[in-house]
C-alpha cells in the first residue's frame, strides 16, 4: 500500500486514533496476527487487501479512502440503517422543496418530538409506577397530547412576535410578555400531568380564583373568543366521547385563530 502521508506510521497512527489501550487489543478486534501488525507498524510489510478489509470490518469507522491511500480523514462518522433511512426522508420530502421556511419547520418539529415523547414515556413509567387504571390513564394521555400541542402554537406565536412591531400594527406592547406566560402556565401543566397530578391543592380560594380570571382573560387576548381548552384533567363522572370531542373541536379553531395572529408573517 502505498501511503506518502503517513509512510512507516499509519498503523500506529490508526490505533491511536481508535483509542485502543494496546496493539495487543486491536489484533484480538481485528483478528490479525501480532507478528503481522508488528511489521506493519514497522513498515517492513505492506498490507494486502484482505488485511484492510479485517480492519474496516472491525471498526467500521475507519476511512477505507485513508487506508489505501493515505488521503482524506482517518476516521469518519458512520450511519446506522436508521439514519439513512431519515437522511433519505428528509432529503425526498423536505431538502427536495428548496423551501428554507419548510426546512426550519422540520428542524423545530424534530425538537418537539422528541421533548413530547419523552414526557409521554415519564407519564407511562410514573403510571406503571403508581398502579393507574387504563381509564385515568387515558385521560392523562389526552390532556397531555393536548397541552403537547398548545404549547407549539404558543411557542410558534412567541417566536414570530415583531420586535419593534409592523408597519401596519406599530408595536404590540405586553405581546411577548403575554405569550410568555401562557407558555410558562402550559408547562406547568404539562408537568402536573406528567407527574399524574390531577388537581391543585388550594390554600387560597381567592388567590386561585384571581389565577383563573387572569389566564381567562388572556386567553381571550390571544384568540379573540372563548375557544381555548380547559386545562383541567378530565373527570371520571364526566363523558370521555363528548370532552375529547369537545376539546379537540376547540383545539382546531385555537390553531386556526393562531394561524390568523401569523397571516402578516407568512405574507
Amino acid at each position: 500500500m502505498e501511503n506518502t502521508e503517513n509512510q512507516g506510521n499509519w498503523l500506529k497512527l490508526l490505533i491511536h486514533e481508535l483509542n485502543m489501550p494496546s496493539t495487543a487489543e486491536f489484533c484480538r478486534k481485528a483478528n490479525l496476527n501480532r507478528g503481522l501488525v508488528d511489521k506493519l507498524a514497522a513498515d517492513a510489510h505492506s498490507p494486502r487487501l484482505d488485511t484492510l478489509k479485517k480492519i474496516k470490518s472491525a471498526f467500521p469507522e475507519t476511512n477505507m479512502n485513508w487506508l489505501i491511500s493515505g488521503q482524506g480523514e482517518i476516521l469518519v462518522d458512520v450511519q446506522d440503517d436508521d439514519e439513512v433511512k431519515l437522511l433519505k426522508q428528509y432529503r425526498s420530502k423536505i431538502k427536495s422543496e428548496a423551501n428554507q421556511r419548510l426546512v426550519e419547520k422540520f428542524s423545530v418539529s424534530v425538537d418537539y418530538f422528541v421533548r413530547d415523547y419523552r414526557e409521554m414515556d415519564e407519564l407511562e413509567n410514573n403510571a406503571t409506577a403508581q398502579d393507574v387504571k387504563d381509564k385515568k390513564l387515558f385521560n392523562f394521555r389526552v390532556n397531555l397530547l393536548l397541552l403537547q400541542y398548545r404549547r407549539q402554537l404558543a411557542i410558534d406565536l412567541l417566536l414570530q412576535v415583531p420586535k419593534s412591531g409592523t408597519l401596519l400594527t406599530g408595536s404590540i406592547p405586553g405581546l411577548k410578555e403575554q405569550y410568555s406566560d401562557l407558555l410558562d402556565h402550559l408547562n406547568d401543566e404539562i408537568l402536573k400531568t406528567v407527574k399524574l397530578v390531577k388537581d391543585d391543592v388550594v390554600s387560597n380560594p381567592e388567590e386561585t380564583e384571581q389565577d383563573e380570571a387572569s389566564e381567562t382573560s388572556l386567553d381571550e387576548d390571544l384568540i379573540d373568543d372563548e375557544s381555548l381548552i380547559d386545562d383541567e384533567s378530565l373527570s371520571d363522572d364526566e363523558s370521555l366521547s363528548d370532552d375529547v370531542g369537545r376539546d379537540l373541536a376547540e383545539l382546531l379553531e385555537y390553531a386556526g385563530k393562531a394561524g390568523e395572529l401569523n397571516i402578516d408573517d407568512k405574507e
